[in-house]
């Protein structure tokens, strides 16, 4: 068998591959052929496992005055624990030695602190 005659090493042309896609995904909507889902890995999966459950977690009312007091002992996590975010106060005890807590609390400030309280002067966390 010769090169040319080989249907493994036959040339197609971007055009005529483009054409064959088409009719291969003309083919399966006429007969209903779904493609399979690409499987999630772990990583994929852990990170929209942490999404999924951010955007389900419960928010509470607290007051803004005691919230910003509390965030004066950001370094361990005080601010967290009355907004009853108890993982990640944990995470801010646990890193407290570091300075990770203290970064961390910077950044609730900065999103605490543009918060519009409500007539009793507390804002949803």
């Amino acid at each position: 068998m010769s090169k040319e005659q080989d249907p493994k090493k036959q040339r197609v042309s971007f055009a005529e591959y483009y054409a064959l896609q088409q009719e291969l995904e003309e083919t399966k909507r006429q007969y209903g052929v779904e493609d399979e889902p690409k499987k999630e890995g772990r990583l994929s999966r852990a990170i929209s496992r942490f999404f999924d459950r951010r955007e389900a977690r419960e928010k509470h009312l607290v007051s803004k005055k005691k919230y910003m007091l509390l965030m004066l002992l950001g370094i361990v996590g005080a601010h967290r624990f009355y907004a009853k975010h108890y993982g990640v106060a944990v995470f801010y005890l646990l890193t407290c030695w570091c300075g990770v807590s203290v970064a961390m609390t910077i950044i609730d400030a900065m999103a605490a602190i543009p918060m519009p309280p409500d007539e009793n002067g507390n804002i949803l966390l």
